[in-house]
């Protein structure tokens, strides 16, 4: 029963209402309620009788008198109550009912005490039944505040609600989650006993991240954000946490090249290592006209910097987290944040893309061009150094995937008259190139014998497929982002989710994820109107 449900009695006919007043009573007393008083009470007491049309029954409202949890309360209609025409009531009348009990916390999350949690943790507290939302998410509160923090309670099960900080929790420090005795449920109950969870946090959790770029509209991105591939329990919405934003022009007059207000250095690319132990990112420094990109390698915890790379851009981390791989100056070069050695490839031809690594580590492929030649793909050894033509793959050619056995290469061939999606093999025993199809541009795999890729058929619509590199067996993925989107997506490196961008209903650019068939699609920014726009995303792995 509802804590502040309505007590009716309804009469079989009319009475004269002064001769109920004081023979309505209650044995365990209501607090803050007097029945007496509560027949001539006003709307703003704590509880009052309401009669009904007629005279013939009355109502007690006690809004602000509610029922105590795990109580009996036995309600008595005394005798001598009479009709208009003097007949009397000889007889007592007598009900009870029993409240259920109050709501209690289960489990706080992170539990009390907890040391080296992640910064970027899933926060939740769940109550023994159901709960109503806006006390509820009133009443949960982290200290210190995190700007931008929001509860919501979870879409499946009314009784849990979780935390969704603005942004990643500070490294090294403790922090307090409190729920106060405000939070009642959904019968109006409040909480008997509050409470508090204290822990401190360390590093980034290891699981993969979901990176995304975002930035107001109009301008470039200005803050980097991660999330899980998935909520910590279904129907959780999935936390989605900045992790850097850019500081913004103070003064009125400008901060050189950026007017007042906007950011002074933008973000083109970010890219968080397997493990969340290291982060890269390319920042633009707005402050000037035709500033060249710095690649910046930090703790993304902490954000303490460990280096600085100037004209450097197309960051990519290796399977195990430990070598990044990028362009500086034109050249392939290699850091390992944790040794702070600096190694590079003989020269060539610029990468005009970020190097797609081996899932077995240390062979990468290139997708490079120079000033004079057309894109075309190489194979690299971070280990020994060297780079050299991928055998039988000539001409035009770009977007290369590997497979997650790492045997297997698929790319694009623009080449006339070789199009399409094409597969080399690049394990122990290399196979020759061979056409898969030639509508298709690979994206990915998601398993050594399904390519993700998308179709684009001379007329019509471009659709995103799911293609069996032994057969070219096309299965369209019927969800995803509109045709114009297509060219976002990317596959988790576990192969099982999609992760892209689309405009949302209001138009809004959002980052999604899904299931590698198309089901399960959640949004995972929740961007509002003219705050951010996503505008790239990448998983880590």
């Amino acid at each position: 029963m509802e804590a502040d449900a309505p007590v009716t009695v309804e009469f079989d006919r009319q009475v004269v209402t002064a001769s109920v007043k004081g023979r309505f009573s209650v044995s365990r007393p209501i607090h803050s309620c007097d029945l007496e008083a509560a027949f001539t009470a006003g709307p703003l007491a704590p509880c009052r009788i309401v009669w009904l049309s007629g005279d013939t029954g009355f109502t007690l409202l006690h809004p602000r008198a509610i029922f105590a949890p795990s109580t009996t309360y036995t309600f008595t209609l005394a005798e001598g109550i009479s009709d208009p025409s003097g007949v009397v009531n000889s007889v007592d009348h007598r009900w009870s009912f029993t409240t259920g009990p109050a709501p209690a916390i289960r489990a706080p999350q992170p539990a009390d005490g907890s040391k080296n949690v992640p910064v970027d943790t899933s926060i939740s507290v769940s109550f023994s039944t159901a709960m109503a939302v806006d006390t509820t998410e009133a009443a949960i509160t982290l200290d210190p505040p995190v700007p931008g923090t929001r509860v919501a309670r979870n879409r499946r099960d009314p009784s849990r609600f979780v935390v969704l900080p603005g942004a990643t929790l500070q490294s090294g420090v403790t922090y307090r989650l409190a729920v106060a005795t405000t939070a009642t449920d959904i019968n109006h109950q409040p909480l008997v006993t509050g409470a508090t969870s204290t822990f401190r946090t360390a590093g980034m959790s290891s699981g993969p991240h979901v990176v995304v770029l975002a930035g107001r509209p109009g301008e470039g991105a200005s803050t980097v954000l991660v999330s899980p591939p998935a909520p910590a329990v279904a129907g959780d919405p999935i936390s989605t946490e900045a992790l850097l934003v850019a500081p913004r022009c103070p003064r009125q007059s400008g901060c050189g090249s950026a007017s007042f207000a906007a950011p002074l250095y933008t973000y083109s690319a970010a890219a968080l290592s397997p493990g969340g132990g290291w982060l890269a990112v390319v920042e633009l420094d707005a402050t000037v006209n035709s500033a060249g990109p710095v690649l910046l390698v930090l703790d993304p915890a902490t954000g303490t910097v460990v280096t600085s790379f100037a004209a450097s851009s197309l960051p990519s981390w290796s399977p195990d987290g430990s070598t990044l791989a990028f362009s500086r100056a034109g050249t392939v070069s290699f850091f390992n944040p944790t040794t702070g050695s600096l190694t590079r490839l003989p020269a060539g031809d610029p990468m005009v893309a970020p190097a797609v690594w081996s899932p077995l580590g240390e062979q990468l492929v290139l997708d490079v061009a120079g000033t004079s030649d057309f894109e075309h793909l190489e194979l690299a050894d971070s280990v020994v150094l060297a780079r050299y033509p991928i055998p039988g793959v000539t001409g035009a050619s770009s977007d290369p995937t590997i497979s997650p056995d790492g045997a297997q290469l698929a790319f694009l061939r623009s080449a006339p008259g070789a199009q399409g999606a094409w597969i080399t093999g690049i394990g122990a025993t290399p196979t020759p190139p061979r056409l898969i199809d030639p509508l298709v541009q690979p994206v990915g795999f998601t398993s050594t014998g399904t390519l993700v890729g998308i179709n684009r058929p001379p007329a019509g619509t471009p659709t995103l497929v799911l293609v069996s590199v032994a057969g070219d067996e096309q299965i369209a993925i019927t969800s995803g982002p509109a045709p114009g989107s297509l060219g976002t997506v990317v596959v988790a490196s576990s192969g099982r989710q999609l992760v892209y961008l689309n405009a949302d209903a209001t138009g809004i650019v959002q980052a999604y994820i899904e299931n590698a068939d198309g089901t399960n699609a959640q949004v995972i920014t929740n961007f509002a109107p003219h705050s951010l726009v996503a505008a790239s995303v990448t998983v880590s792995g």
